[in-house]
């Protein structure tokens, strides 16, 4: 049964998030470069519904699953943004442009990009009739990760983000998320 074996990988997915919180495996960079090396290696001959189809499968469920806990979080966390308005285009010497188009249209408004980036959509999609579906789900998935991720960042880049010793915008970025 389909729902039997997706409950019993859901479960395995998640014993192998909580073992690998537990238990992190510390390789050095190099070592890493080969594993991942492998790994592309294998995954670009194997056929996608070896590989793909389950992968993707799986993730969807944590995908759905993070973005549900992410606006649940929003919500009991209730985070206040004291931000200025904005005051000009250029900022601490980068520039809103181009950085506002991309950000608009990868995120907040399109789901395009989920769809082409990895080319596998179109490989496991039954019919043409199915896109549709698929890509609006795409378009909101991506649209409420763009939202959720602004709120965050907003909310701790009061100056909270300077006191803990976060310098950079991806540490920025990483201790809102936390």
């Amino acid at each position: 049964n389909k729902w039997v074996n997706t409950a019993i990988a859901i479960v395995m997915l998640v014993a192998a998030v909580a073992l690998g919180l537990y238990f992190p495996m510390y390789l050095t960079r190099e070592t890493w470069h080969i594993l991942i090396f492998i790994y592309i290696l294998i995954a670009s001959v194997a056929p996608v519904t070896m590989l793909l189809q389950p992968r993707d499968y799986l993730n969807s469920y944590l995908l759905i699953f993070m973005i549900v806990a992410a606006i649940v979080g929003v919500f009991v966390a209730n985070p206040s943004c004291n931000l200025k308005a904005f005051t000009s285009f250029n900022v601490d010497g980068s520039y809103m442009f181009p950085i506002l188009f991309v950000t608009i249209a990868c995120g907040a408004v399109s789901g395009f990009h989920s769809l082409v980036s990895s080319g596998t959509a179109s490989k496991q999609i039954k019919s043409e009739k199915n896109m549709l579906p698929v890509s609006y789900g795409a378009m909101i998935m991506e649209s409420m990760l763009a939202v959720i991720a602004l709120i965050a960042v907003a909310s701790f880049a009061d100056g909270e983000a300077a006191a803990q010793g976060l310098t950079t915008q991806p540490q920025i970025f990483a201790g809102a998320i936390a």
